[in-house]
């Protein structure tokens, strides 16, 4: 029986499945904008000098005029006066020793400077160039700053091995702002002229200072430590233990190897210094 027309409770009629709804394509992932690369650090400046001169007086002070070959280390200064109204930084000295009979060698000579920030003293490592000329940068460190109208004072001392034969040597200073793997000249010392003598006759062992008394070779502030009364006593003849040994030569070995790190960065750099240093020569010949 077919539903009355007009029944409100008759079913719909079916045509058959709806067709499916059409699916919406996903909206597109934005591209990420490319990150910005960091900028460069500043680079290093100098001032200009009023008079066309280079912006650093240099002067080498105080040093002798006679060095026993293996004696101890001479200690002098390095003054660097910025003669302009703006800071000086990223300075790097470069010693230069010229000696009369072309002899002296770089392993022959021992000289360091004194980095007040990180307190303690850097090694120089020298190189021969094609005249016979040893040179030497100030490396291991991000270089010295000088205030406009101040000048830094920088401790240095020098000394050379035993078997250094005789010989005059002049020394002078030129200073170079490091810029990467280039710099500029920016000062430029006079001469200091001293002698290498032989060796001196062996000296009777200095007699040991108090506990507390300052070291002269120290920089200023400083004073050798007392020994520690609670330490106890080692007997004669008897050997630390086998740990003691290994924790020793553990720890000297890093040391060592914290000596040598600033050294081998300064054989790097100092390429870099010597190609600069033979341009500036030739052009001031």
């Amino acid at each position: 029986m077919a539903p009355a027309a007009g029944d409100p409770f008759a079913p719909p009629p079916v045509f058959g499945a709806a067709p499916p709804r059409p699916s919406r394509p996903a909206a597109p992932t934005p591209a990420l904008a490319p990150r910005a690369p960091a900028p460069d650090p500043p680079a290093p400046v100098c001032g200009a000098d009023s008079g066309g001169g280079f912006p650093l007086d240099t002067e080498l002070r105080g040093g002798p005029a006679d060095y026993p070959a293996g004696g101890p280390p001479q200690e002098w200064r390095l003054d660097l006066t910025n003669t302009t109204a703006a800071p000086c930084s990223g300075v790097h000295p470069v010693l230069v020793l010229t000696d009369r009979e072309r002899a002296l060698r770089p392993e022959q000579i021992r000289f360091e400077f004194y980095d007040a920030g990180a307190e303690r003293w850097r090694p120089v490592a020298f190189e021969a160039t094609e005249e016979a000329e040893n040179v030497g940068a100030f490396t291991g460190f991000g270089g010295f700053a000088v205030p406009p109208g101040k000048t830094l004072t920088v401790p240095v001392r020098l000394a050379f091995d035993a078997g250094t034969a005789p010989d005059e040597v002049v020394v002078n200073a030129a200073v170079v702002q490091r810029r990467g793997t280039d710099g500029d000249w920016v000062g430029e010392s006079g001469d200091y002229r001293l002698t290498v003598g032989p060796a001196a006759p062996d000296e009777p062992a200095a007699e040991p200072t108090a506990p507390g008394t300052p070291d002269p070779s120290r920089p200023p502030g400083t004073a050798t430590r007392p020994p520690d009364p609670t330490a106890a006593p080692t007997a004669p003849g008897v050997s630390p233990p086998d740990l003691e040994l290994a924790q020793t030569g553990r720890e000297e070995a890093e040391a060592y190897a914290r000596s040598i790190a600033p050294l081998a960065a300064g054989l790097v750099l100092l390429g870099a210094f010597l190609v600069r240093f033979r341009r500036h020569r030739q052009r001031h010949r």
